[in-house]
């Protein structure tokens, strides 16, 4: 439980450093996908834990993250945002997560 939280902090500090530099005027509830794919290709699953994580009003939903789930879910959001650049980065991670749930 600690590693988790020690790594949604350090991830969470990553991500706001890299992010920032991405599209510093616009916040992540706003992406499209089209900005995410701009993210450095390292930096991806970071987007995509702090996507889950991050409401519309860009306030923190959930205290804790599936590290394994994002590392498992980031390629096939990476195909579906290559699909569709233009729809909404946080929408097409609660569909893709919707996806998974229902394969389990």
């Amino acid at each position: 439980m600690k590693k988790h939280i020690l790594m949604i902090g350090a991830a969470g500090l990553i991500a706001m450093s890299t992010l920032a530099q991405a599209d510093a005027k616009k916040p992540l509830a706003q992406w499209t996908c089209a900005d995410f794919l701009a993210v450095d290709e390292s930096f991806r699953p970071v987007a995509v834990g702090l996507g889950e994580a991050v409401n519309k009003s860009g306030k923190v939903e959930d205290a804790v993250l599936d590290v394994d789930g994002v590392a498992k879910i980031t390629p096939e959001i990476v195909t579906a945002c290559e699909k569709d650049k233009t729809s909404g980065f946080v929408h097409k991670i609660k569909d893709e997560w919707s996806k998974v749930k229902k394969d389990v």
